[in-house]
């Protein structure tokens, strides 16, 4: 800067000690602008002093001061509005550049406003919609121009919820922003539910100018998340009344799980907590070690083959119940595999089927006697002993002879000796079809054994083309009686009980 202008700033430094301490700071910044001629300094107090315009008005103010200040030398009036020209240039450039920033903002801001997709309005302090967007007239219905003028209250809220949204707005007209979820109505008469995102408006004096509202039909959601509670108590309940285990658990070898529901206490006696990790703290107990140790090893084997072949398991094992007994339980499971194939956890279900197995061994019992009884009952039939008179008992024999029923003849005659107390026995095979080597066999070892207890064998029945076949197959029966029927044998039989003796016939 030239001399002159430095002359007037030590001037007008030379006025300040006279002036009170409020009139200094900008006279300070217009000498130090005028002796360095950087007008920084006092373009930092104007701007802290409020708003542009006011700044243009505190400025015009220090330039007449201080013109008025060196009245007496008429030659610093032009360096001083010099030097005031320069911050008004600076002034007036930063007003353009906010006022586009404004006009910038203010388009944003309106755009904003036209494509929210939350509805959004305006509200002065009386309640009166002022402004309303385009998702508004989606989700209410009404058209800008049917809803700007209109009380929101009215417009908006029915009666069920005119107490609560009332205690909203004047929590907002008290300059408090508060949110809120009600009941909605909308212009064809359906109630729905929104969320209400709301933010208090003031006058430039700070006053509270109404309020400004963006809110969203929450409706579906809201039915949604109560579908979704139902299905929860659905679930809960399902999992109380299941007769037994319904879990999911680690493959730790442990069976250390991550649920199990209630059912657990019936089927082990202990609680489902104890067998669920409390935070980074291990069960009470795994369901592993209740297995029967004698029991675990094919468990586990049955369950990692199912594992590896990604297939459903079904096993049946024992464990030891909380009280000490056994119980057997039945379990049904599956892995479950992450989208690479790698198994996370096993889902599963365990019932107590200790009453079922019970059961079944039971019948399994009840059915070996019936068919213990059936076997007897079909040996008696198939080997009858019949008694003809004291001391004489006949069997007559009807169907194939196998190498079973063969022992059963000779067993069922002895033991028919034996409780008869008979010394004749009359043996009839009219009924047998055929006569083989085995049958033949058969009728020998009958009577050898029947004369070991004494007694006598009559063979009644035979057929020329079954003596044919013994003859045939050159078995010695000569020590064994025939006659041709039954009743022969019979007749044979009384006879010598009452005669002692008759004429018999010997194959040979």
């Amino acid at each position: 800067m030239n001399n002159t202008f430095i002359a007037i700033a030590d001037a007008l430094r030379a006025h300040l000690p006279s002036l009170p301490p409020t009139k200094r700071p900008l006279l300070v910044a217009l000498a130090d602008a005028l002796s360095t001629g950087d007008p920084s300094h006092l373009l930092t107090l104007l701007r802290n002093g409020g708003s542009i315009s006011s700044g243009f008005n505190r400025l015009d103010a220090v330039r007449r001061q201080a013109t008025g200040l060196l009245a007496d030398n008429p030659a610093a009036a032009g360096p001083i509005a010099d030097i005031v020209a320069e911050v008004q240039r600076v002034l007036i450039a930063e007003e353009e550049t906010m006022l586009r920033r404004e006009h910038m903002l203010n388009q944003r801001l309106e755009q904003s406003f036209l494509t929210s997709p939350l509805a959004t309005l305006e509200a002065n302090e009386y309640g009166i919609i002022t402004r309303w967007n385009p998702a508004a007239e989606r989700i209410f219905g009404w058209s800008a121009a049917e809803a700007v003028g209109k009380n929101a209250i009215e417009l908006l809220v029915p009666n069920i919820a005119h107490e609560h949204v009332e205690g909203v707005v004047q929590a907002l007209l008290s300059g408090q922003a508060k949110n809120s979820r009600n009941e909605n109505i909308t212009k064809d008469g359906r109630i729905i539910i929104c969320q209400w995102y709301n933010a208090v408006l003031h006058h430039p004096d700070g006053k509270v100018a109404g309020w400004l509202s963006q809110t969203e039909d929450i409706t579906e959601q809201i039915r949604a998340e109560e579908a979704l509670r139902e299905n929860q108590r659905r679930l809960d309940r399902l999992m109380r009344n299941l007769p037994g285990i319904a879990y999911r658990s680690r493959q730790d070898g442990r069976w250390t799980a991550e649920f199990m529901s209630e059912g657990a206490l019936e089927v082990t006696g202990y609680p489902a907590s104890d067998f669920i990790p409390d935070g980074d703290q291990p069960p009470r107990r795994y369901f592993g070690d209740l297995i029967l140790p004698e029991d675990r090893e094919a468990v586990k084997e049955s369950v990692q083959t199912a594992l590896a072949q990604q297939r459903q398991f079904e096993i049946t094992y024992r464990i030891r119940h909380a009280d000490g007994s056994i119980r057997w339980v039945w379990e049904r499971g599956t892995g479950v595999f992450n989208e690479r194939g790698q198994l996370e956890a096993i889902e599963g279900f365990v019932t107590d089927v200790t009453a079922e197995r019970q059961a079944a061994e039971e019948r399994q019992a009840l059915n070996e006697r019936i068919i213990a009884a059936q076997e007897a009952a079909l040996r008696e039939l198939s080997t009858p002993i019949v008694p003809i008179s004291r001391g004489v008992i006949a069997m007559p024999l009807i169907g194939s002879i196998d190498s079973t029923r063969a022992q059963q003849v000779i067993e069922s005659l002895l033991e028919g000796v034996n409780t008869s107390g008979a010394h004749i026995v009359i043996l009839d095979v009219t009924g047998v079809p055929v006569v083989d080597t085995q049958v033949a066999n058969t009728l020998l070892r009958s009577a050898q054994a029947v004369r070991l207890l004494g007694a006598e064998v009559l063979l009644t029945g035979i057929r020329p083309e079954v003596a044919q076949t013994i003859v045939g197959l050159g078995l010695d029966m000569s020590h064994i009686r025939t006659l041709a029927t039954l009743q022969d044998g019979i007749t044979y039989a009384l006879g010598r009980q009452s005669r002692g003796q008759t004429s018999v016939h010997r194959i040979g």
